[in-house]
């Protein structure tokens, strides 16, 4: 889980415990232990924060921001299931406290507690603790329900309050890309790795959305640079590969299939792809025998029996490349049944 940086301030005494029965004593070791809690956080002294934060809690069983922030630091901690029990706490002793519900829902997001994290953060709203984090995390939970008007709306509320949210600018740019507002999703994502330039994911998508608007140049500079971030990104390997096949670079486009290949070794695209470029090589055999030995290991994917049977075709062995079709088609791809027209 990605975490959150700390935004925690000093302590006003009076305004938190002003309901506390609490001696004059008390209160001032209250302040002092809450005081050196942040001290600590600052410090980047985790374990002595927590310490702190639980002298406040023994002062004060009731004190729900001393819950709040000892959770905090437990997921600094990645004390995930401990951090979660003080957020309750922290509800428990203050129902208002839109802060906690917040860190319930982030806490809560990115596991099968999903849903459940999804209405903390909408409960969170509800009492008016408002953050670009908690919109993004909420336009995130409508992401994985693949909601994407909705998670579009929270995407645009994150940016709106914090314009340099790279993360944002990044998935607004994926529900882009699926809606078709090619030119949009390319300005998230350019937006997005100018405000986080060590971003090789957005720069693989980026030049993902190149090569849809026919930019292949463009598209080999951004993987270029996902690669030089992330030298085991597999996935800009064979995109890159894609966009050299696209230029007529077969052997550059071989080397990188290679590559994702040797760091995925069930990459089924990259293998695909390889087969392709053998084709267009004009070497039948190295492909037929690739195209098998994917078939074996993904026997359900109708577009590697298509592929196949144009392989096949080009042998000449149209009876084969038919049986491969109507396998194709059999298996849901209906681009086959355009091929298929031939066989009869």
């Amino acid at each position: 889980m990605k975490k959150l940086l700390f935004t925690v301030s000093f302590l006003l005494l009076f305004s938190f415990v002003l309901e506390a029965q609490l001696s004059f004593k008390e209160r001032r070791q209250l302040e002092r232990s809450y005081n050196s809690g942040v001290e600590e956080i600052y410090n980047k002294s985790y374990v002595n924060a927590i310490t702190a934060f639980s002298k406040c809690i023994e002062i004060d069983s009731n004190y729900a921001i001393a819950y709040l922030q000892r959770g905090r630091v437990k997921a600094e901690l990645d004390q995930i299931e401990e951090a979660l029990k003080d957020m309750e706490m922290a509800i428990s002793r203050d129902r208002d406290l839109g802060e906690a519900y917040f860190y319930m829902g982030y806490f809560l997001i990115g596991s099968d507690t999903t849903g459940m994290g999804k209405e903390y953060l909408e409960v969170a709203l509800e009492k008016g603790f408002e953050n670009a984090e908690g919109y993004y995390f909420l336009g995130l939970t409508y992401l994985l329900e693949e909601d994407d008007d909705k998670a579009l709306f929270f995407f645009n509320k994150a940016i709106n309050l914090k314009d340099d949210m790279a993360i944002a600018y990044h998935d607004r740019a994926g529900i882009k890309r699926r809606l078709g507002d090619y030119n949009g999703a390319l300005y998230d994502y350019k937006t997005a790795v100018n405000y986080q330039s060590d971003f090789p994911i957005a720069y693989n998508n980026m030049g993902s959305v190149k090569i849809v608007l026919g930019d292949y140049v463009g598209a080999i500079e951004d993987f270029a640079v996902a690669i030089e971030q992330d030298p085991d990104l597999s996935l800009a390997y064979n995109n890159r590969g894609y966009a050299n096949y696209q230029l007529g670079s077969l052997e550059d486009a071989l080397v990188d299939f290679s590559k994702a290949i040797e760091l995925e070794s069930g990459f089924m695209e990259a293998k695909l792809n390889t087969a392709s470029s053998k084709t267009k090589q004009n070497d039948y055999v190295t492909a037929m025998a690739i195209l098998d030995e994917i078939i074996l290991e993904n026997p359900s994917a109708g577009v590697l029996y298509l592929n196949r049977g144009l392989v096949r075709e080009l042998q000449g062995d149209v009876v084969g490349a038919c049986e491969d079709w109507q396998s194709a088609l059999d298996l849901g791809e209906e681009q086959a049944s355009e091929y298929l027209k031939e066989c009869k």
